[in-house]
């Protein structure tokens, strides 16, 4: 196999759960210490609380400065343009999602995630002119804002423009089919692959870089991945990075470990197991004197 050329980011979905407190975080750390914390450790992180409401520019600033030059976050979509709009007439909502901040973690901004919700079925016109239309770079995000009743800043005009990268995740089984698939190819947005047994599960490479979301759940891996579960997580991304998508190109990979359960039945595993697949695929090493506070298994 030809030599890598892609680069992976391992991380996982949000970095504040309280069942990390005194495991994978040391205990009486500040919560506003985490995220640092956090990075020293992964490569990445995919921000929820943009879904549940827009943030401020002040925020997303304040991360990009808490995180060292290789990290990068992944932001998903509001929920108002996703689960309330549902993806139709939802220009406004997505100039303000936009305008909110997170083009100003510059170089540390890493895909979109569009979620939709499970009772959204596919409609290929929808969902040709919504990706037709999303911004492909901070210049056309720029433009995009303006034209929908958005506020471009004095600081967002200040962001070097730059590549943006899309994904989108389904949960209605009407998805999975051929047609939804070359809609992705067509507009370069990656299809997210999962591991959930409630959900359709598209397992597909459809733009220049690969988006895992793993189901990382207490109910599923009580004790976390095993060894031999890591290596095979390990070897799909090596072969991503290396050109096993359909054009031979190898690609960056953004995995990231989940918890949909943390509200029933918590689990501390993924930061764990995130880690442990940095280092089989010997992505990002960890900043110079990071520790762990405790063993990986």
């Amino acid at each position: 196999m030809a030599e890598a050329r892609g680069r992976a980011f391992i991380g996982t979905s949000a970095w504040q759960k309280d069942a990390w407190n005194g495991t994978f975080y040391p205990s009486g750390l500040a919560k506003t210490k985490e995220l640092a914390y956090f990075a020293a450790r992964l490569s990445t992180v995919e921000v929820n609380s943009t879904y549940h409401g827009l943030q401020s520019p002040s925020t997303f600033l304040k991360w990009h400065d808490a995180v060292p030059e290789h990290f990068v976050f992944a932001v998903k979509a509001h929920g108002a343009i996703t689960h309330e709009r549902r993806l139709r007439g939802a220009e406004h909502e997505v100039a303000a999602f936009l305008a909110s901040g997170p083009l100003l973690l510059r170089e540390k901004l890493g895909p979109f995630l569009w979620q939709l919700p499970p009772t959204l079925a596919f409609d290929p016109e929808l969902i040709d002119g919504f990706l037709a239309a999303l911004p492909r770079s901070v210049d056309e995000a720029r433009s995009f804002i303006a034209r929908h009743g958005g506020q471009v800043d004095d600081e967002l005009a200040k962001v070097p423009d730059r590549p943006l990268r899309h994904s989108m995740e389904v949960r209605h089984g009407s998805f999975v089919n051929e047609r939804y698939l070359e809609l992705l190819r067509r507009h370069g947005v990656a299809a997210v692959i999962t591991n959930s047994t409630e959900r359709p599960v598209i397992d597909a490479v459809t733009a220049d870089f690969v988006y895992v979301r793993f189901e990382d759940t207490r109910r599923r891996f009580p004790e976390g991945q095993t060894p031999e579960d890591l290596e095979h997580h390990a070897a799909r991304v090596r072969a991503w990075l290396a050109g096993a998508g359909p054009d031979g190109a190898g690609r960056d990979v953004f995995f990231y470990f989940d918890d949909p359960d943390y509200k029933t039945t918590p689990t501390d595993r993924p930061p764990f197991d995130a880690i442990a697949l940095q280092r089989l695929v010997g992505a990002a090493p960890l900043v110079a004197g990071a520790t762990l506070q405790t063993s990986l298994w």
